[in-house]
């Protein structure tokens, strides 16, 4: 994938390899098939929608910042007390496939004590929240995150304020 300018604004565009092995042509024709896209095209508008307007685009409909927050919110384990006073919906099940437990993609503790070995922790209403700093997978994504929070950034690039003071 590679970002173009173009007429003032950005286009990101697909492309498939060139020169592959037979088994990886298998698998980019599935793709091209799957998606509806020119089987002979070498390169592809991505664009925001649930419908491409033809085979030479890929519509991509993802998720908003707020709703991906508020699916990771599912995974964090409330304290009981905030579910008894109604603050709160508890815990989401943990998934299974075919009866193997299939891991959170992040997973949040939470405990009336300040945790001894978090990679993040925060108090609120006399409890700890914390991600443990042996949970990679945890750490991984919280960190991706905040990485993305730190694009979706708007405020301006200014500055402190400098002040002069006279001196003589």
């Amino acid at each position: 994938m590679r970002v173009q300018k173009t007429n003032e604004m950005e286009a990101v565009l697909m492309s498939f390899r060139g020169k592959v092995d037979a088994s990886l042509e298998e698998d980019i024709n599935f793709v091209r098939k799957t998606l509806g896209l020119d089987p002979t095209g070498g390169e592809f508008n991505v664009a925001y929608g649930s419908i491409a307007k033809d085979d030479k685009e890929i519509a991509i409909l993802t998720r908003s910042i707020l709703e991906i927050i508020i699916d990771l919110a599912s995974y964090i384990e409330v304290p009981a007390v905030h579910v008894e006073e109604k603050r709160v919906n508890p815990t989401m099940p943990e998934d299974t496939v075919q009866g193997v437990p299939v891991p959170p993609l992040i997973r949040i503790h939470s405990s009336p004590d300040k945790p001894g070995d978090a990679f993040i922790a925060v108090p609120y209403r006399n409890h700890w929240f914390w991600i443990d700093d042996r949970d990679l997978r945890s750490k991984a994504l919280f960190s991706f995150l905040m990485f993305i929070f730190s694009l979706t950034e708007t405020g301006g690039k200014e500055g402190a304020p400098v002040i002069t003071v006279p001196a003589g």
